[in-house]
């Protein structure tokens, strides 16, 4: 329960916003779709005094496309990630993540830039955006970056985000037309979080195949699948990335949900099932 004032602020244009947080940046806490801050104030882990909502600004929320990337606005809640056509048709792994994020009220109310902003371990999109090659825009009143997803999370709840800035933007290159890509999870129950996850991206050819595991570790692990699918047939190739995941998961870390040998051990049979699902999708 929150029982204490709050100074709040809803800007509905995003240079209002920009202006607010090169002004105040230190000082305030973004809101998305709050459905992580929300209940992280309600049980008083955190207790920001300045709140700024992006919900009433119409210009972050869009899909669209151009010959090279699919733009995704930061305030596109899960539920239209899930349905879009041009998501579905060149990020279907992107479609898949958000046909899990939560219940259906997460998925009617987060937003998929509030996910990447608040960059949970076991958030479902991380893989994906890795596998992708995803590239996150930054913006501030004075400039504005492109930060590649492996720069830009950097440790639990930490990203490169600058106060001033604002994540406005998911670019994802397009793959080429006959690549494939699927994404799997672990999770207790429906609706939480992942103990571990996984997307991978495999092409015609298998050049630049790669799969991506979260929540092994503080960002997501990404290994290149290309020299196990090319030089062994489809089950040997799948066992050798199932050992390649667990050894680069040597680092995992324990938890409530799992201890570091179970989370290392998950970590190969979710790389395994994304790279077998994205052949599958291949027709072999």
């Amino acid at each position: 329960m929150i029982s204490y004032e709050i100074e709040f602020h809803a800007p509905t244009e995003l240079g209002e916003a920009l202006t607010l947080l090169g002004e105040r940046g230190d000082e305030m806490t973004v809101l998305g779709g709050g459905m992580s801050l929300v209940p992280m104030m309600n049980l008083g882990i955190v207790k920001p005094d300045v709140v700024l909502s992006l919900n009433h600004i119409p210009e972050l929320e869009y899909v669209r496309e151009d010959d090279d990337r699919v733009y995704v606005g930061a305030t596109v809640r899960h539920i239209r990630v899930l349905r879009d056509e041009v998501i579905r048709k060149w990020c279907p792994a992107l479609s898949e993540a958000a046909a899990v994020v939560g219940d259906v009220q997460v998925r009617n109310r987060g937003t998929i830039g509030g996910s990447v902003a608040h960059a949970d371990p076991a958030a479902d999109y991380l893989p994906v955006l890795y596998a992708y090659g995803a590239e996150i825009k930054l913006q501030s009143k004075q400039a504005e970056r492109l930060v590649p997803a492996e720069e830009f999370f950097i440790d639990v709840l930490f990203t490169a985000r600058a106060s001033s800035e604002l994540v406005t933007e998911i670019q994802i290159p397009k793959q080429p037309e006959d690549a494939r890509a699927a994404y799997r999870r672990l999770a207790r129950v429906e609706g939480s979080f992942a103990i571990v996850n996984a997307a991978a991206v495999v092409p015609l050819g298998f050049e630049g195949a790669r799969v991506a595991i979260g929540g092994v570790s503080t960002h997501p692990i990404t290994i290149d699948c290309t020299p196990f699918l090319r030089d062994q047939a489809p089950e040997d190739a799948l066992r050798a990335i199932d050992q390649a995941a667990v050894e680069a998961s040597e680092g995992a870390t324990p938890d409530l949900h799992a201890d570091p040998e179970y989370r290392r051990a998950m970590a190969g049979v979710l790389a395994r099932r994304a790279v077998g699902g994205a052949l599958v999708e291949l027709g072999g």
